[in-house]
């Protein structure tokens, strides 16, 4: 099945690039999702409130301030599907989502996070 897995950290887009030093620590959360998986960060793009650093989907790269994703990732984000966000409807792939709510609470407005989506074709 094609689709993505989504890593939002608050290590720096540097930090990330390489996976074998990454603090797993700093992630707030994980999740994978199907083939529209990716278009939550896309049209946050669209709209201006994020960045897209790559676009190879090894990763593609992004930034986001807190005050941008903490609302999504708090109004169930890894469970969306279609833009929606309903706690009770998962991705369809269960047991792949992993939120931490605690490192998300912990998050300042301003903040500057780093989103990784990888491609899982």
């Amino acid at each position: 099945m094609s689709g993505w897995w989504t890593i939002i950290s608050t290590d720096t887009p540097e930090q990330m690039t390489d996976m074998t030093k990454v603090n797993k620590d700093a992630f707030l959360a994980t999740w994978e999702a199907g083939l529209f998986g990716a278009d939550w960060i896309a049209q946050l793009c669209h709209d201006g409130k994020a960045t897209q650093l790559s676009s190879n989907g090894f990763p593609n790269r992004y930034t986001a301030l807190a005050n941008v994703v903490v609302p999504l990732l708090q109004a169930g984000i890894a469970e969306a599907q279609d833009g929606e966000f309903p706690q009770d409807r998962l991705t369809g792939w269960p047991g792949c989502i992993t939120v931490h709510q605690d490192r998300i609470a912990a998050c300042e407005p301003g903040q500057l996070l780093t989103i990784e989506v990888w491609d899982q074709s």
